[in-house]
Formats: structure tokens, C-alpha cells, sequence
């Protein structure tokens, strides 16, 4: 048995901007391009895994969410997993290793529980300190339409949502990080009210001059870029007017 996990959140990513159309013309460009980026990332053409991911995405067990936490320095779902469904998620969570940005946490973390130990997604980076060296310095994400560039897996936009943003867009160009953020939209499922979406893109294929977001996040991309200077402008042509820039660079990983 399979779920629509994915076809579910791109859905939800096509209403959201669907809506974002009739406040901000400029969106339009966007909602034509979305067919085209999201064809891409599952050709196995361009991406030879594709398919594998994809179809561990898919079989991922449909299990009971009891409570998810985007506010705390480990993304937690609280879920009950039955010892079948832990060796399942875990060996398709397997599948899509690496895994760089988290940490991240399936299951009951009650002691005494029944359901075993939680699974926890052990990933490379720690990218809980980061936010926690960042949080301080932001500006109130309440409300606010968020872009997060380079945004891996998704941890650090689901940590935006938690922090109260009223969309938060993710971009980028990984097929592996594409379908690692599905794997943990499928478990989060409407807990954030699907303000949360991942489109497969870098920066540079966004239409120019957007001015949609009220806060661009642009952390541990710069020293990636050949030339910083068009990152810069690039990411100033994606903000609102006053909007607000977070910018991280080498050395801002963990």
C-alpha cells in the first residue's frame, strides 16, 4: 500500500500559489514555471535515483501523529509506530542517506512507552545550533511570507514555520533533499497547515524581480556562489521593499 504524499504537497504548493496570484501578479510567473521544475526532479534523465526516492516516499507507513514540534531544536513527531512500521520507516528513511540537515525525531519519547524507541534521524549536520545563533538576531516571523534559499531537507523552513511564518518556500536544486523534505512532510502531514513547500530549484531559475517575500534566507550558499556579488542581487530581487535578508556564510554550516 502506497500514500500520495507527494502529489498531495505539490498540490498544496500550487494553491498556495494560486492564492499568492491574485495579492502579487508577479507570482504568476512562478505558477507557470511549477509543471516544468517539478517534472524535472522526478526525470530519471536528469536524476538516476529519482524513482527510488520517490517510491520510498511512497511507501512510507500511514501512521497516528499525536503532536509535531517545529518549535524546538529537534524537529519531534510524536507518533505511535507499531514494531513493523519502526523497521519499515527506518529502512526507507535509509534509502535517502545522506541525510545533512537536522536533527529530526519519529515515535514515542514517553517513557515507558510500549512503541519502542523513537527514530531518530541521525544527520550530519547540526543545524539546530545554527537557528539558535540566528533566532536571536531576526526580525518577528509572524505573518510573514518567507523564502529560504539552499534550505536542504527542510529543517530550517519547518523551524520558520514554527516560528510563526505564514508561508515559508524552500529552493533547492537537490533531488535527494526534494524528497527527504516529502519523506518529512509525510509524517508532519497538515500540522503546519501546509504552510511549508519546497520548490527544486536554485536561485537563479527564479524569475527575476519577484519581490514576494517579506524575509529572504540565503545561509551557507554564498561561498558556494561564482560570483557573490549576483547572489546578493539576486536575493534582493526576490524581497519586498524593507523586507529582511538573513545571510550566512563559510563557517555557518553547523
Amino acid at each position: 500500500m502506497t500514500n500520495d504524499t507527494i502529489i498531495h504537497a505539490e498540490r498544496e504548493l500550487y494553491l498556495t500559489l494560486l492564492a499568492l496570484v491574485q495579492q502579487q501578479p508577479s507570482a504568476y510567473k512562478w505558477l507557470s514555471l511549477l509543471p516544468e521544475w517539478l517534472n524535472q526532479i522526478k526525470d530519471k534523465r536528469n536524476y538516476a535515483h529519482a524513482p527510488a526516492y520517490q517510491a520510498a516516499v511512497a511507501r512510507l507507513p500511514n501512521i497516528s501523529v499525536d503532536n509535531v514540534a517545529l518549535d524546538s531544536g529537534t524537529l519531534t513527531i510524536e507518533a505511535t509506530l507499531s514494531d513493523s512500521e519502526r523497521k519499515q520507516t527506518i529502512a526507507l528513511l535509509q534509502q535517502m542517506m545522506p541525510w545533512r540537515k537536522g536533527p529530526f525525531q519519529i515515535g514515542s519519547s514517553q517513557i515507558g512507552s510500549s512503541e519502542g524507541e523513537p527514530i531518530e534521524i541521525d544527520t550530519e549536520w547540526r543545524s539546530d545550533w545554527k537557528w539558535q545563533r540566528v533566532a536571536p538576531h531576526l526580525g518577528n516571523l509572524k505573518g510573514r511570507r518567507v523564502l529560504d534559499v539552499g534550505g536542504g531537507s527542510g529543517y530550517h523552513g519547518w523551524r520558520m514555520a514554527g516560528a510563526g511564518a505564514d508561508c515559508v518556500i524552500i529552493v533547492d536544486p537537490s533531488c535527494l533533499f526534494y524528497h527527504q523534505f516529502m519523506a518529512i512532510r509525510h509524517f508532519i502531514g497538515a500540522a503546519d497547515d501546509y504552510r511549508t513547500h519546497y520548490i527544486p530549484v536554485p536561485l537563479e531559475a527564479l524569475p527575476e524581480h519577484s519581490q514576494l517575500f517579506d524575509t529572504v534566507f540565503s545561509m551557507g550558499v554564498l561561498y558556494h556562489r561564482q560570483s557573490p556579488f549576483e547572489h546578493l542581487q539576486q536575493l534582493k530581487g526576490q524581497l519586498v521593499k524593507g523586507g529582511e535578508l538573513v545571510l550566512g556564510d563559510l563557517g555557518d554550516r553547523r
